[in-house]
């Protein structure tokens, strides 16, 4: 009961850390329980984070990635395209294909990144007893200076780069079972002031964000197993 105490605490740390200091998104009208049975650990103004009673994450010793997927904000390409100066400054499908999964392939990589660190942890194909599987997702991904394909390169005058929320699930990799949920939602490269912004910078800006996810997760999934070896 101790240990299950140090994980519950540690996993409510996770979320305050992961999640702390973005813009109002939820308002205190969360579920204290989803259909799937998880509680409500904790709450903010940008985050939700759910776990299953009496889950144990120090008995997981390997890790499975599902491989991630990207879902704009809706109504994104018709609000965006709304303001375009021009015809070529149009947002289109291709570019939002290809948007999608360059940052897919962010989440994917730097989740392998830091989960393949000192090889704690062996990332598997094959669920077997004691995988934890690791589902990340963004929703309502919102660029304000999309890369659109285009004979020469644009830059846009941007305050930040955009935003997006991070949708998290983690399950029982043999079972099925979903053990825990974290919904986040964060900006892009809020600098506080104008800045030029252009597909180098959005993908630095993104990819900072995703690596402050995973690493923020691997590191209290490692303060978790060394709590239970206490």
């Amino acid at each position: 009961m101790k240990n299950i105490s140090k994980l519950h605490t540690g996993i409510i740390l996770l979320t305050t850390l992961l999640f702390a200091g973005c813009s109002s998104t939820y308002q205190g009208n969360a579920p204290q329980e989803t259909a799937e049975g998880l509680d409500l650990k904790h709450e903010s103004r940008s985050t939700l984070a759910y776990q299953k009673p009496g889950v144990n994450f120090a008995e997981y010793d390997k890790v499975q990635i599902a491989p991630s997927t990207v879902a704009f904000k809706k109504n994104w390409k018709r609000d965006y395209n709304r303001g375009a100066a021009s015809l070529s400054s149009k947002i289109r499908d291709k570019d939002i294909i290809r948007i999608k999964e360059s940052v897919a392939g962010l989440l994917d990589e730097v989740f392998l990144e830091e989960f393949s660190r000192d090889n704690n942890y062996p990332i598997v194909k094959q669920a077997s007893e004691g995988t934890l599987l690791i589902r990340p997702a963004i929703i309502n991904l919102d660029v304000n200076a999309p890369d659109i394909s285009s004979a020469t390169p644009r830059k846009t005058l941007t305050n930040d780069s955009g935003s997006a929320t991070l949708y998290l699930e983690l399950y029982d990799a043999v079972s099925g079972e979903i053990l825990a949920r974290i919904i986040d939602s964060q900006v892009a490269g809020d600098r506080g002031y104008y800045q030029w912004s252009n597909r180098v910078t959005n993908r630095a800006d993104a990819k900072r964000i995703i690596r402050s996810w995973a690493q923020t997760l691997r590191s209290k999934f490692d303060e978790t197993h060394q709590s239970n070896k206490k």
